[in-house]
């Protein structure tokens, strides 16, 4: 989907879309009223709700979760808020990306993934503007009083100027990207992500198994907490039988663990964070007869 570029520091330059992500939940009001405040100052703006299940204060969940829905949304104001309370709360950001999107959210590596996948910083301010906040500030819903408010703000063609004071990216808090390490006939990687449907992706792409020598069709060794299992690695888990585990490719291209019509975190007993190797298997060459021994 191509993408329309404008300069946010230009006057009148608007954005029709906010998008929306944070670990708020669906039991309270938390999401609505910040909708709300949003719709207030800036009525001509349409709200994307990406995810507000993310596990409370998860970080890294959050900004993986950004990171993979950015690239299939609309030109945007991207708000996220995720934001742990510690003995010093972390700045308020807006970070302009190579695409022209903007995201405002904390300073706490929220936000890092999502930039690279929109393009790279091209530019960031400190969110210090009290004029553009709500009127009063409380420190434990900060998306409401301070974020909502900026991304309409933002939304309503507000350049970056008038928020805060520009901040060098380098000195931006980042998330380090645990890669997968390829060694010889194994992968050594790590569980990335449980969906909804207890699918485990991994922080695996499909070329990472090839280096190793593995490709779609085989049987691959999984060892993960403790246990070995022998798994097909299909393109879908729809191509084994219910109940049946399979290593496949998740609806975003990476690597996951899957079982048909069951639960692969449940299976296995894993959480995101764990570790795991793929080892290939020596297959057997197509017709090849069992060894006959006597």
């Amino acid at each position: 989907m191509a993408r329309v570029t404008r300069s946010v520091t230009e006057s009148g330059a608007r954005y029709d879309w906010v998008t929306f992500l944070s670990d708020y939940g669906h039991d309270d009001v938390f999401v609505g009223v910040c909708k709300g405040v949003v719709a207030r100052i800036a009525p001509h703006v349409r709200v994307i709700d990406i995810c507000h299940l993310i596990t409370p204060q998860d970080v890294v969940q959050g900004a993986t979760s950004l990171a993979a829905a950015v690239p299939f949304l609309p030109h945007a104001v991207h708000l996220a808020m995720v934001d742990p309370q510690g003995a010093h709360a972390a700045r308020g950001i807006i970070v302009r990306t190579g695409d022209g999107s903007l995201l405002v959210g904390p300073d706490n590596g929220l936000l890092s993934l999502g930039w690279q996948a929109c393009g790279g910083v091209k530019g960031v301010v400190e969110i210090a503007n009290r004029s553009l906040w709500l009127e009063h500030v409380h420190a434990t819903f900060r998306g409401r009083d301070i974020f909502a408010p900026v991304a309409a703000h933002l939304a309503s063609g507000r350049p970056l100027v008038d928020f805060g004071p520009a901040l060098d990216p380098g000195e931006l808090v980042t998330l380090e990207v645990h890669e997968a390490v390829v060694d010889d006939d194994h992968v050594h990687a790590e569980i990335s992500a449980v969906d909804h449907f207890g699918n485990a992706s991994l922080n695996v792409a499909r070329s990472d198994l090839e280096a190793a020598g593995i490709t779609l069709g085989d049987t691959v060794e999984v060892r993960c907490n403790g246990r070995t299992l022998s798994v097909p690695f299909t393109h879908t888990f729809g191509e084994v039988a219910a109940g049946k585990l399979t290593l496949c490719e998740d609806s975003f291209r990476a690597v996951q663990l899957a079982v048909n019509a069951g639960r692969a975190d449940q299976e296995l007993r894993v959480n995101r964070g764990d570790p795991i190797v793929i080892a290939r298997v020596p297959q057997e060459p197509p017709g090849a007869r069992p060894a006959v021994t006597r």
